[in-house]
């Protein structure tokens, strides 16, 4: 089976296939029972002998020596001349191919014709490698298959297999009738009961998982709601943020300039640094440091002073002339910004 396979089935077929897959998922469950579980399960199978003669079903007492119970599932043993049997070998295949193969070729396998019997079969061996399997075909005549049909209905219990043998009378399974009875009709299947109330679980499943989404959204919707109700009062915390950052930046700014110019302070400085009548024409700044011109008096000492201030001088010049000029001497020197 491959995936173009699976896309092409019908649901009639994919239905088939997933009953399968449940069918033998179960039979794995039981397998992985405890031993003593298995035991006591089949002491209280209820099993059921089929006298053609009468056409009435005996009931067999259980494990445990007593009368069965009256309500539960039978298990129906023929007798065992009651089927035609024989084994044909076969190339390997699935269970389904394996029942539509034997239906194709029903007439060719028993001798009583396509619409006067009933087929069953089971895969007894395998071989050569398993490339090849032997597989034991039952035939139920139809008139006889119908009796027993009646006889089951007039049970009025559920029926789970119609074996060819007693279940411990081999080592190996005996074929079961139940499928092919169903097929032709004349046992009423009761897991199509059950559909109904499949359908009705799954769409309550559905109906609930509906119910849980919607709820998601609606609370999701909830909360997008309650986050565009505040949204004008984020915005604004958020601008006022943005000022408070922006606020704290100029003053850090303004602490740094500060702290590498402080202007006032200089100028306070030079101010006491410039000797008793001297004065300043102008100030340049560059940089750091600061470019003084002015006039001072004939024995001033410019430089001096501003050392004895604690300014670096850079430069200095002074032009000095032995004529009289009523401001003064000029001179110009370039002292460097420090901290007192």
């Amino acid at each position: 089976m491959n995936g173009r396979t699976i896309l092409q089935a019908d649901m009639h077929t994919v239905g088939h296939w997933i009953t399968d897959g449940l069918r033998w998922w179960l039979d794995q469950l039981a397998t992985l029972a405890p031993k003593r579980l298995q035991l006591w399960r089949d002491a209280r199978r209820i099993l059921a002998d089929y006298d053609p003669e009468t056409g009435a079903l005996l009931l067999r007492p259980d494990g445990y020596g007593a009368h069965p119970r009256r309500s539960g599932p039978v298990t129906i043993i023929l007798p065992p001349a009651f089927c035609l049997s024989r084994t044909i070998e076969r190339p390997v295949m699935s269970p389904r191919d394996t029942a539509s193969m034997i239906q194709l070729d029903a007439a060719r396998i028993m001798p009583m014709g396509t619409e006067g019997m009933l087929l069953a079969a089971r895969i007894a061996a395998r071989t050569e490698g398993s490339v090849r399997m032997q597989i034991e075909v039952a035939a139920m005549p139809r008139a006889a298959a119908e009796a027993l049909g009646t006889a089951l209905a007039r049970l009025e219990k559920p029926c789970v297999a119609i074996l060819t043998a007693a279940p411990e009378s081999q080592a190996e399974d005996p074929i079961d009738f139940l499928p092919a009875f169903r097929r032709s009709g004349l046992v009423r299947d009761e897991s199509r009961g059950a559909i109904p109330l499949w359908i009705a679980v799954g769409a309550l499943f559905a109906i609930n998982l509906g119910l849980l989404v919607w709820r998601d959204a609606a609370a999701t919707a909830m909360l997008e709601a309650r986050i565009a109700e505040q949204q004008p009062a984020v915005n604004a915390v958020r601008r006022i943020n943005a000022r408070i950052a922006k606020a704290d930046q100029f003053a850090a700014a303004t602490v740094e300039a500060r702290k590498t110019a402080e202007p006032l302070a200089l100028l306070s400085r030079v101010a006491a640094a410039l000797p008793q009548g001297a004065w300043v024409q102008r100030y340049t700044w560059q940089g750091d440091a600061l470019r003084i011109s002015g006039y001072r008096p004939q024995q001033a000492d410019v430089a001096g002073g501003f050392r004895r201030a604690g300014l670096s001088v850079q430069r200095y010049s002074d032009a000095s002339t032995a004529a009289q000029n009523p401001l003064g001497q000029p001179f110009e020197v370039t002292v460097r910004m420090t901290k007192p």
